[in-house]
């Protein structure tokens, strides 16, 4: 987030607390002199419930962050000797990822937009505004459809696709050693045009720009290292077998790190063009520091191997 957890509830409280009062005197239960804002009470009630939107935003990404850290500070505790089920509630396996997820979070960031958006509308058509506001709020609810457009074809690939898992051929992986991963075609796959499994290690950390009011806070992902297997031709793909992605790491790999100030994690990158909707998603990849091989777990699966490197 980059902020303290407790200076995310102070920052979402405070959105909470101005958009309560807004609600409250749009609907009229809060009896203040609306003639400074010469605006009616459902723009008024729009305009709150954005600033309320955006406080249970950051309140959830709070919680989050406040969730994440005690199950880490027990996690540390139980399990001191392994490193990787220390850091992330890993699950041996495999992992997996439900495009329902993004779906749900298209729709929200539209319709929160959408709301933001009614007023700014208001003002500009309802009310008729200055042709340059005009000029610039039909700009920003171009980008309102395009929002909705995405957050479509979100929906669009959680009915075809729904959920998607990758299988870890043990558990942890070591820097030290090949990564051999095996991702799971989804049942309504059956042939791909081209695609690309990037497997890739990320630094994550923030930086304040700017001064004043300008002051703003960004969040930096660079890549540091990265290798690819590619599907360079169509082919057929049963749900029965799996691709088999072999990855031979460097010598200076770096370890998973998510407790870190400038966590490191890995993650595998899926693109497919397929017929009709392409698949897109992204999946964590447990690589951790060399450790005695006693603590990890070799699974055997009847493998689809790829023909192209990159």
């Amino acid at each position: 987030m980059g902020l303290p957890s407790w200076g995310g509830v102070l920052f979402g409280s405070a959105f909470l607390a101005v958009g309560t009062f807004i609600i409250l005197a749009g609907t009229k239960a809060l009896p203040v002199n609306p003639s400074p804002a010469q605006a009616p009470g459902w723009v008024l009630t729009a305009a709150g419930t954005s600033f309320v939107f955006a406080g249970l935003m950051i309140w959830g990404a709070t919680w989050t962050q406040i969730s994440a850290n005690r199950r880490r500070l027990k996690a540390s505790e139980r399990y001191s000797d392994e490193p990787a089920l220390a850091d992330y509630h890993w699950h041996p396996e495999g992992f997996q990822v439900s495009a329902w997820t993004g779906a749900a979070k298209a729709f929200s960031v539209a319709i929160g937009v959408a709301v933001f958006l009614s007023i700014f509308n208001w003002w500009a058509f309802w009310a008729n505004g200055p042709w340059m506001v005009k000029a610039i709020v039909a700009l920003f609810d171009c980008f309102g459809l395009a929002l909705w457009w995405w957050a479509a074809r979100q929906l669009g690939h959680a009915l075809k696709f729904g959920h998607s898992r990758i299988d870890f051929t043990r558990f942890p992986y070591r820097v030290s050693e090949p990564v051999i991963i095996r991702w799971r075609p989804n049942d309504r796959i059956s042939e791909v045009l081209r695609g690309t499994f990037t497997l890739r290690c990320v630094e994550e950390w923030t930086e304040s720009r700017g001064r004043g009011k300008t002051r703003h806070t960004l969040l930096i992902q660079e890549e540091i290292w990265s290798a690819k297997w590619i599907i360079d031709k169509p082919r057929k793909v049963q749900v029965k077998d799996s691709i088999e992605l072999r990855y031979d790491l460097p010598e200076d790999a770096r370890a998973t790190d998510l407790r870190a100030d400038r966590p490191i994690f890995w993650e595998l990158d899926v693109q497919l063009d397929l017929p009709g909707l392409d698949f897109r998603e992204t999946y964590l990849v447990p690589i951790y520091g060399s450790k005695t091989s006693s603590s990890s777990t070799r699974r055997t699966l009847a493998p689809i191997t790829l023909a192209t490197k990159e």
